[in-house]
């Protein structure tokens, strides 16, 4: 969970400022985004297909973070829009379903999800940080530092990954035939059946505002933090102080799962996010925007995690991977895609001020929540209900 998470801590935050080094403005950086997130319009659904039904959960994150370790060093050596955009799309499609495939893979093998994933995904959350230390040292040390150091970084935490799937628990799929005696699950009738659950079709449409605003927090709060005066060096540790807080969240987070319900830890996700947007998008304060890195916190682990542990409870353990991957699909492919063509727009018509894509991502938090208000209740059942 740890290093699988230091990948994408070590690239994805630092993306928008590398671009910005290369030359690029917002729009191009934008349609960078817009082209990587199509990806996800695709293959989470393959990985997640793959996962159920041809090869080891296990073996897949290794094969994943290979690929991942070449799209990152080819990315490293592009100096034009062209080459960002394909390294970049690459990188996209083969990393970011694993943040959801190491969901479903731990869902497979914990006995009591909604008690026990939380204290374990927190170590993701350190896992997100581990990099910001070296990054900040390299960005002190040298006069001129680049950025280009993060990709080199990300590329050994892919390869240290591969390394690790080795002591992961073997996971076969769930959605083929797993020899005589043993329970057949198939995946057709149970894909049907979670794709007309109309619990899961709202958990999609909120996690597609919610993950559409995200990215604009993810990849355009730096950016907008430099500009307001933050040194380029102490962005990596602002992030680290929400993660941390993150952190000591997830051990919370199951006394709040039985406290509030799944629907309660999702709206107060919804409400976090609406609540750091609306900062960002009005607020000069340094220390108040850098703070406000716990309000980003709070988001993953009662909305991102909160809706994964209810997806997990919903779906069907033949298409358990592909309900996880679904969600990497509305949200880290369709949503980004509308989020990022309209922050480039936005940022374009305002003369590259980001206060404006600050306030358009404060409303789609707001749709989110307005979702989820709306069908407390029956969200509450279909958790509580055996599959």
């Amino acid at each position: 969970m740890a290093t699988q998470f230091a990948v994408g801590g070590a690239v994805i935050p630092f993306a928008s400022l590398w671009f910005q080094d290369q030359g690029l403005d917002f729009t191009r950086i934008s349609l960078i985004y817009v082209a990587s997130s199509a990806t996800l319009m695709v293959f989470p659904f393959l990985w997640g297909m793959l996962a159920d039904r041809h090869i080891p959960l296990n073996r897949l994150f290794a094969l994943l973070n290979l690929g991942a370790a070449g799209a990152l060093a080819f990315l490293s050596a592009q100096t034009g829009f062209a080459g960002m955009l394909v390294g970049f799309t690459l990188l996209t499609a083969l990393l970011n379903p694993t943040f959801m495939l190491i969901n479903a893979l731990s869902f497979h093998h914990l006995p009591r999800p909604h008690e026990q994933f939380g204290r374990l995904r927190g170590w993701g959350s350190l896992g997100w940080t581990l990099p910001f230390l070296p990054i900040s040292l390299w960005l002190a040390c040298r006069s001129q530092p680049s950025l280009g150091f993060t990709l080199h970084l990300g590329t050994l935490c892919c390869l240290i990954m591969v390394a690790v799937t080795f002591w992961l628990p073997h996971t076969e799929p769930a959605g083929r035939r797993q020899g005589p005696g043993r329970r057949h699950h198939p995946y057709g009738p149970a894909l049907r059946s979670l794709l007309s659950d109309s619990n899961y079709v709202v958990l999609l449409v909120a996690y597609f505002c919610m993950a559409g605003s995200f990215s604009i927090l993810t990849y355009y709060s730096f950016p907008l933090l430099e500009k307001v005066g933050v040194p380029r060096v102490w962005l990596g540790p602002a992030q680290a102080a929400g993660v941390l807080f993150e952190f000591a969240l997830f051990q919370w987070q199951p006394a709040l799962l039985r406290r509030w319900n799944y629907s309660g830890v999702i709206l107060a996700g919804c409400a976090a996010l609406l609540a750091r947007q609306l900062l960002y998008a009005v607020s000069d304060n340094l220390w108040l925007l850098c703070l406000s890195y716990t309000l980003a916190g709070a988001v993953v682990v009662f909305n991102i995690v909160g809706t994964s542990l209810l997806v997990n409870a919903i779906a069907g353990s033949a298409v358990r991977s592909t309900a996880q991957t679904l969600l990497v699909l509305v949200g880290s492919g369709f949503g980004p895609i509308v989020a990022n063509w309209a922050a480039g727009r936005i940022a374009a018509h305002s003369g590259g001020s980001l206060r404006p894509v600050f306030v358009f991502a404060s409303a789609l938090a707001a749709a989110a929540a307005l979702l989820i208000a709306a069908r407390v209740r029956r969200l509450d059942e279909a958790g509580r209900r055996p599959h």
